[in-house]
């Protein structure tokens, strides 16, 4: 009888769905196609939340699951898709790939008022990431924090600790490289590395198509983070692109890098450490992954769809994601499970994570935003290995930056 009510309660549910978006609902069986772009482990896990969900939904709704090969691909097919009029009901994407065709893709604020279990319950940054463009238009999905790995069993002989600060993050990676000849740091990521250190500083990134970091602060994070590499206490990843390679062989103590690849920090020979990232005048761990967003037409396909969206963002469903792909709980309820609390017992980097979910900021979407990543990605690198001063390299990145802004 329980089952029979909540059946007959969310048909009402959809119903009314259909009423605010101007059209009467279709109760027949429908199928809803969603592009994704998982694969291995990750795609088996996606695979067995949509199976449940299909076969326990209860109203002959059909999720149609649809690899599109990786990020890359995906966002190629859904810019085609976009020209040609040929969009999936729903996809994965980043914030950015939609930025300039806000028109197709639908808004979620009216669904999430009628009908989400505790949207405050979602982790702020994830909640601010999905309204950056005024309307709620992404829901978080696979998100990813970045953390500080360790080599806990060199710092515990060397009676080091993870920084916590700038200036700890100073001492630690000199008196490290000064007591082995190796460097001690390193960033996966040299553009959210930038990004971080000026957003840690307060010198801004960019707001309403202009540069805003070409001032005083952006000068004097760029001259501690210049330092770090001139000294020889930090590297860049190099040939090796992660940095989790020269990790584990034991080339450089610590590096910050995503949560989601701690499955490849496998250490040859040390136990390793993991901690939140290090924090200037105000904090900012940045985030990262994909989000869902809705393109259906179709009324009744937007009330199926938005009913796989609230499973695949419910508690139980995102702890199950969270544990078997290595991705973080989106709700603070995940976090806080038993069955969460339990696992990140056995897991430091879960601990790391948990430790910055007040903390957590998003790179910022816009036209344009894609170019200036690589842009200043190269920018940084030619700065480090230049040995360019910051007052130099943070007006040519702001120049770079904004000539392409310029062009939007």
């Amino acid at each position: 009888m329980k089952k029979l009510l909540a059946t007959l309660l969310t048909v009402c549910m959809l119903l009314s769905l259909a009423v605010f978006t101007g059209a009467a609902a279709d109760t027949q069986p429908v199928t809803v196609e969603f592009w994704h772009a998982m694969s291995g482990g990750l795609q088996n896990a996606l695979v067995a939340l949509t199976d449940k969900f299909n076969a326990e939904n209860g109203l002959g709704i059909t999720i149609n699951l649809t690899n599109q090969g990786g990020y890359t691909d995906l966002s190629t097919k859904l810019l085609g898709a976009i020209a040609s009029d040929t969009l999936p009901d729903m996809a994965q994407v980043y914030n950015s790939w939609i930025a300039s065709s806000l028109d197709v893709v639908i808004p979620l604020d009216d669904f999430i008022a009628a009908d989400f279990d505790n949207y405050e319950d979602i982790l702020p940054g994830y909640r601010a990431e999905g309204a950056e463009f005024g309307p709620t238009y992404t829901i978080a999905f696979n998100k990813s924090v970045q953390v500080f790995f360790y080599n806990k069993t060199k710092y515990d002989e060397l009676n080091l600790t993870a920084p916590t600060t700038w200036q700890e993050l100073h001492d630690v990676t000199k008196a490290y490289y000064e007591a082995t000849g190796m460097a001690a740091f390193g960033y996966d990521d040299l553009f959210g590395m930038f990004l971080q250190y000026m957003l840690q500083n307060d010198a801004g990134f960019v707001a309403d198509g202009q540069v805003v970091f070409n001032n005083e602060k952006g000068v004097e994070a760029m001259t501690f983070l210049l330092d770090l590499f001139a000294n020889g206490y930090a590297r860049t990843a190099g040939e090796d692109r992660y940095l989790s390679g020269p990790f584990n062989n034991g080339l450089v103590g610590g590096y910050i890098g995503s949560s989601a690849g701690a499955a490849y920090v496998k250490p040859d020979g040390f136990e390793y450490g993991a901690a939140a990232i290090p924090v200037g005048v105000k904090p900012a761990a940045m985030q990262a992954g994909t989000n869902l967003t809705m393109f259906a037409k179709d009324p009744a396909k937007q009330a199926a769809a938005w009913e796989y969206i609230k499973f695949l963002t419910s508690t139980e469903s995102t702890v199950y994601w969270a544990m078997n792909t290595g991705y973080l709980p989106i709700r603070q309820s995940g976090f806080e499970s038993d069955e969460f609390q339990a696992y990140m017992e056995t897991s430091v980097v879960a601990r790391a994570c948990y430790a910055q979910t007040a903390n957590m900021a998003f790179e910022s979407a816009f036209p344009g935003a894609q170019e200036i990543r690589n842009k200043l990605s190269s920018e940084m690198e030619a700065a480090i290995l230049e040995g360019k001063t910051a007052e130099q390299t943070i007006t040519d990145m702001a120049a770079a930056a904004q000539e392409i802004l310029d062009r939007q």
